[in-house]
C-alpha cells in the first residue's frame, strides 16, 4: 500500500512539474507535507537543502529521499521511477498526437504552456521573497542587483555579479 501511495504521489509531482526546478516547489511541498504528511515543513526544508547539494533535479532527489525513508530501496526506486515515468509517458503520448495534428500544433501547444510555467515560477518565488525581503537592507540589495544588471560589464560577466553580491552579503550579514 505504501508503494502505491509513493507511486501515485510522485506521479502527481512529475505530471504537475511544469517548468522544472524551483517552479515545482509549491507542488512538491503540497504533496509531501499537506497531502500525504510524509514530511513536516522543517523536514521538507531539509529535503530541499539536501536536494540542492546533490546532483539532479529537485523532484527526483526528493522522490529518492522520501521513497527510501518510507519504504527502503524499493520505495526509492518506485518513487523515482514514478516522478520521471509519468510525465515521460504523457510527453510521448502528447507528442505523438501533436505530430498527427495540423501544421504548427506543437508550437501552439508550447505557447499555451508558457503562462502556466510563469505562474508556477511566481508561486515558488513569492514565499521565498517574503522571507528574504523582510527588512529594508535585503530590499536595497535587490534593487542594487537589478541596477547592476543594467551595467554592461555585469551582463557580460555574471560570475562577477555573483562574486560582488556574495561579498556584499558576507559583509552585511
Amino acid at each position: 500500500m505504501e508503494l502505491l501511495k509513493l507511486a501515485w504521489g510522485f506521479a502527481q509531482v512529475g505530471i504537475g512539474a511544469f517548468g522544472g526546478g524551483i517552479s515545482t516547489l509549491p507542488l512538491i511541498r503540497h504533496i509531501l507535507v499537506e497531502n500525504y504528511r510524509w514530511l513536516t515543513l522543517d523536514g521538507f526544508n531539509q529535503v530541499l537543502a539536501l536536494a540542492q547539494v546533490t546532483p539532479g533535479p529537485i523532484a527526483v532527489n526528493a522522490a529518492t529521499f522520501v521513497g527510501f525513508q518510507r519504504a527502503g530501496f524499493t520505495g526509492a526506486t518506485v518513487a523515482t521511477l514514478s516522478v520521471v515515468g509519468a510525465p515521460l509517458l504523457i510527453v510521448i503520448t502528447v507528442s505523438a498526437l501533436l505530430k498527427r495534428g495540423p501544421e504548427g500544433s506543437m508550437e501552439r501547444f508550447r505557447n499555451a504552456l508558457r503562462p502556466t510555467v510563469a505562474a508556477l515560477l511566481t508561486l515558488a518565488f513569492l514565499p521565498l521573497a517574503r522571507t528574504a525581503f523582510s527588512g529594508i537592507l535585503p530590499a536595497l540589495l535587490f534593487a542594487a542587483g537589478v541596477g547592476a544588471l543594467r551595467i554592461r560589464f555585469f551582463r557580460e560577466n555574471p560570475p562577477a555579479l555573483f562574486l560582488l553580491f556574495g561579498l556584499a552579503g558576507f559583509a552585511l550579514f
